[in-house]
């Protein structure tokens, strides 16, 4: 026995001995968590049953310690990865929320032309009732409301032609006859209003100039216009081939005009 401790217990001095015992900390690692190769954990699982009936364990390969490396490292660096796949997360959430910048596309033009086109329209048929534009959208479309056109140009307001063929032209209480054949002219401009048919097949064709003034042919063997069609002075509107063909004018009212002269195939109204 030590020669300390025997005069220590002799004066009875109390004594105390401590033993020091070290233990090994893991060191936590803060690489990030690998990922597990499922061929590698399969290998691994085959060594140690192989090492279990005497066979000899195949040499750890790298990716073998890299799978025993991520299943200890898995354990303590669970907060670590979490933590970083929240950071990562947030940073991706950040830059969806970034706006994209606006850019021209062909559709987004189209629509913008479509637009100032609607707007000046708006505006000029708010301040240019006569403009070129109004014109035509009341021409195509109509402006809700029909005004009828009034022609109130009388007889002496036309300068008729008597144009017929080789026959001769006789006038007789205002009605003008012709004998022989061939091709007959509207006296002026206007549109056929009514084309009829006797029980003789003879055609009778109504001609309007205006309101107050119309052309009456009859006694025709062809009608070469129809009602609703504009007929020239210089386009022939029927034939005829006898006696019977006859014009004459008529005012607004039905009535005969009989005041006027022919001067070389020209109408000279009589005033």
């Amino acid at each position: 026995m030590n020669e300390k401790l025997q005069y220590a217990s002799m004066l009875e001095i109390p004594v105390n001995t401590c033993s020091v015992t070290q233990t090994v900390t893991k060191r936590k690692r803060n690489g990030k968590k690998k990922k597990v190769n499922p061929e590698a954990v399969k290998e691994e699982l085959l060594n140690r049953i192989n090492s279990q009936d005497g066979v000899a364990p195949l040499e750890e390969t790298p990716s073998e310690q890299a799978v025993s490396e991520t299943v200890v490292d898995a354990d303590y660096n669970n907060d670590s990865v979490e933590n970083g796949a929240l950071e990562t997360a947030s940073v991706y959430s950040a830059t969806e929320k970034k706006k994209k910048p606006f850019k021209f596309t062909v559709v987004g033009v189209q629509l913008a032309v479509i637009g100032v086109l609607i707007a000046t329209i708006f505006l000029t048929n708010a301040f240019y009732a006569d403009s070129g534009i109004n014109v035509f959208l009341k021409s195509v479309f109509g402006n809700g409301s029909e005004t009828e056109v009034v022609d109130a140009r009388t007889y002496e307001d036309f300068a008729p032609v008597i144009s017929v063929g080789d026959g001769t032209v006789a006038v007789e209480a205002g009605v003008i006859s012709f004998a022989g054949k061939g091709s007959v002219y509207a006296p002026c401009d206007g549109t056929v209003s009514a084309v009829t048919q006797g029980d003789d097949g003879l055609f009778m064709m109504e001609i309007t100039h205006s309101d107050n003034f119309k052309t009456v042919l009859s006694g025709l063997k062809h009608a070469y216009a129809v009602s609703g069609d504009l007929v020239y002075s210089n386009i022939p509107v029927g034939y005829y081939t006898g006696e019977d063909a006859s014009m004459c004018f008529m005012s607004g009212d039905g009535v005969v005009i009989s005041d006027y002269q022919i001067v070389d195939s020209s109408v000279v109204w009589v005033v």
